[in-house]
């Protein structure tokens, strides 16, 4: 299931991508920095997929089977991922920042337990105005 809103998030922010494509040189004013930091308990192991989405349109979901603690940083309109557990035990956090900031956080200590994080633009940003024309 949490693939699947990964994956509507993806299709919606592509198709406003499409709809904006004519403007390219002002839409890359528009991405900023990004970084996914995976921390929790010490040597906890964890795998899943995470994806930055700038105006070229929507890469591939880098698949990562890592520890923690690690960040991947990028550059883009938007940060979406989805993390879980490899084990019962332990505390996984996940953290999306923006230019350096905390803009959205989870953590489980659930087995196996699973997180899904996405940061689409700020409410006020005209992708995020077609987004909200597009699904209404």
């Amino acid at each position: 299931m949490k693939g699947e809103i990964m994956k509507k998030i993806l299709l919606c922010l592509t198709l406003a991508l499409m709809l904006l494509s004519g403007c390219g040189d002002n839409l890359k004013e528009m991405e900023s920095s990004y970084t996914v930091k995976i921390t929790g308990s010490q040597s906890l192991k964890f795998s899943g997929h995470y994806s930055f989405v700038g105006i070229g349109g929507i890469p591939k979901p880098v698949n990562v089977e890592s520890v923690v603690p690690v960040e991947f940083t990028g550059k883009g309109m938007a940060a979406v991922c989805v993390f879980r557990k490899t084990a019962a035990e332990g505390t996984l956090k996940v953290e999306i920042l923006k230019n350096g900031k905390i803009v959205s956080a989870s953590e489980t200590t659930q087995p196996f337990g699973l997180i899904s994080l996405g940061k689409i633009p700020d409410t006020d940003s005209l992708i995020n105005k077609i987004l909200s024309v597009i699904l209404g």
